[in-house]
């Protein structure tokens, strides 16, 4: 029975998303201290420094699965639980599909001029403030490129969602 409710869940989101992204490239400082000098200013986190190690410039990236997944998690939680918490399972899996399909063309692109990337980091990760996701809409402007929107929260709209930073060596 659960494979079923899976499997159907994995229809319907399939049905539902929109995967869209929306990224940009800039140059890259490591600083002293573990600052970094960004596109909208300069930040500290020693994890990001780290990642960032011997890179050069970065691809700064927004991705999203679109607000009807958003608005059939609503219709969900009032059906079933169990069936939201595996469309949330499923949508997580979605939005993560369009991030390393995104990361593939990167890896693409990086490699026809002879460099690599680093893994994805994404605000919220290690000590890397959420408050970044400010500084990411500035500079990307995901809302009118890709509909995707930052509450005062941090949380960003539709949920299912990723910013991040790629560095590339």
């Amino acid at each position: 029975e659960e494979e079923e409710m899976i499997v159907s869940a994995l229809k319907d989101v399939r049905r539902v998303m929109t995967g869209k992204a929306c990224y940009c490239r800039y140059p890259l400082e490591l600083l002293e201290d573990f600052r970094i000098r960004m596109p909208y200013g300069i930040i500290q986190s020693k994890t990001l420094y780290k990642n960032l190690e011997g890179c050069t410039e970065i691809y700064i990236f927004a991705a999203t699965i679109g607000t009807a997944f958003d608005r059939m998690i609503q219709r969900s939680r009032v059906r079933s639980m169990a069936q939201t918490a595996i469309y949330q399972a499923c949508g997580a899996a979605a939005v993560e599909s369009v991030c390393d399909m995104l990361n593939e063309k990167l890896r693409i692109e990086a490699e026809a001029e002879n460099r690599h990337l680093h893994r994805r980091f994404s605000p919220g990760y290690g000590d890397l403030s959420l408050e970044n996701q400010k500084g990411v809409f500035e500079v990307l402007r995901p809302q009118t490129q890709i509909g995707l929107t930052l509450m005062d929260t941090l949380i960003m709209a539709p949920e299912k969602s990723v910013t991040a930073i790629i560095g590339i060596e």
